[in-house]
């Protein structure tokens, strides 16, 4: 999920760029504590993905089983344009369907969420113990296999991963109402 433009916004989404400062829950920030807010990220943003995909996924296979019904149909009789129309539709919600595999695609981010989550609770232990380079390594191996990263949910993930580690208080990229907006817009 890393991607690198060379703006200071981009600067603010790289992880442990600007949190080596920040103090943790567990006390002042670490090489832990920044592998913390990466995988809590990463896995929050694949969380925020599977749930619109999901709910992308359910609107169509709805929309094309009510274009689809008989009750269309049968009002398609009388008035043949409805009933050519709903044809239409259902030929391009099922065309579409196939082609984005919304439904697959959910599938992976929620494999992805769980990798790092199983990543992040191997830090669960006393930070002496943490292995960081093997957790690192094995963090670099699911990047490999990320999808290509939608940014403003990349950013609603690293505002809620703030949040979560550091508190309200926590320098977001943007404020909480513009969030709100790009939240509605579909991220």
């Amino acid at each position: 999920m890393r991607e690198d433009s060379g703006t200071k916004a981009d600067a603010a989404l790289e992880p442990g760029a600007d949190h080596s400062k920040r103090s943790t829950p567990g006390g002042a920030a670490t090489e832990v504590g920044t592998l913390k807010f990466d995988l809590l990220r990463s896995a929050l943003y694949h969380d925020l993905r599977e749930t619109k995909l999901k709910r992308v996924h359910r609107i169509l296979v709805f929309a094309n089983l009510l274009a689809g019904s008989g009750a269309i149909a049968a009002f398609g009789y009388q008035f043949p344009v409805v009933g050519q129309v709903a044809g239409v539709f259902v030929a391009a919600i099922s065309s579409a369907q196939l082609v984005w595999d919304y439904a697959g695609a959910a599938r992976d981010h929620a494999d992805m969420r769980r990798r790092f989550y199983g990543l992040l609770a191997d830090t669960e232990c006393p930070a002496e113990e943490i292995p960081v380079l093997d957790l690192r390594s094995r963090m670099v191996l699911i990047y490999a296999d990320e999808p290509p990263m939608v940014r403003k949910t990349n950013e609603i993930a690293h505002d809620q991963a703030g949040e979560a580690l550091f508190g309200d208080d926590f320098s977001r990229l943007r404020p909480k109402k513009e969030r709100r907006g790009i939240f509605l817009r579909g991220r």
